[in-house]
């Protein structure tokens, strides 16, 4: 069966001496994995178009369950990201993260477009790298079944307080006279990290990205998506760790 589609690669992997196998994000069926023949040699036509991060109008094979990419016209490549080793690290982050919560077998439009907006403004610098990591975290994980519940507090109902904590285990908001009453270890939130998680998970996606928040702000938003994430999909991110080692060294 062919199927004619959009997607994003992942994750390239060599898979002989000029095939490849590719972790796709597609609009149609989500994460998919392709065997790309013949992709490895330089003069192939899929060569460029099997490279990571390139975004792709595609032809697949779908055939006793497996997928073959026979086709991809390259609409978007991400060469920006390429020249900066954080970009390139936390653009690998986001592909790994995909590949681990993105539907599967599914309708995968909602995520695609994600992805490529994160891309894009990290790609053009529209937005500071850590923050850009925390709207991805956040909304990736909301839309995976994960939201977190953050209305009000969930011991008194409070909707703001002097001081609020979230819990990373539970995805839950608490004010600060419920929390010491409550077990595990919180993350105290700012007003402006609160706010910027609010709008993260509720905002339209054409409005995602339109907010700022302070440096202190952001540090605190960043402790409580990536915990949160960490927790939720119970495992360690690769990518994530070369981000931080990367960053670590500017």
């Amino acid at each position: 069966m062919q199927i004619k589609t959009k997607g994003i690669i992942l994750k390239e992997l060599a898979n002989g001496d000029e095939d490849k196998l590719l972790t796709i994000l597609t609009e149609d069926r989500g994460v998919i994995y392709a065997y790309a023949k013949g992709a490895k040699r330089f003069k192939n036509q899929l060569a460029a178009s099997t490279s990571l991060f390139c975004y792709s109008s595609m032809v697949l094979f779908f055939n006793r369950d497996k997928y073959s990419l026979d086709h991809a016209d390259g609409i978007a490549f991400f060469l920006g990201i390429r020249q900066s080793m954080e970009k390139l690290a936390l653009a690998s982050y986001f592909a790994e993260v995909t590949a681990v919560v993105g539907p599967k077998e599914n309708d995968g439009g909602h995520f695609l477009k994600l992805l490529l907006n994160s891309l894009s403004f990290l790609q053009d610098d529209r937005i500071s790298l850590r923050l850009c990591k925390s709207v991805f975290e956040l909304r990736a994980l909301s839309m995976a079944g994960f939201m977190p519940d953050l209305v009000a507090c969930a011991g008194c109902g409070r909707f703001e307080g002097e001081q609020m904590a979230f819990y990373p285990d539970e995805g839950l908001l608490y004010c600060k006279n419920c929390w010491g009453k409550h077990p595990g270890t919180p993350v105290l939130l700012t007003r402006g990290a609160l706010a910027a998680m609010r709008h993260i998970i509720y905002a339209p996606m054409e409005k995602l990205f339109s907010f700022t928040i302070g440096p202190e702000s952001i540090r605190c938003l960043n402790d409580a998506t990536e915990r949160f994430l960490q927790s939720q999909t119970e495992r360690s991110y690769q990518s994530l760790e070369f981000f931080h080692s990367v960053l670590s060294l500017l």
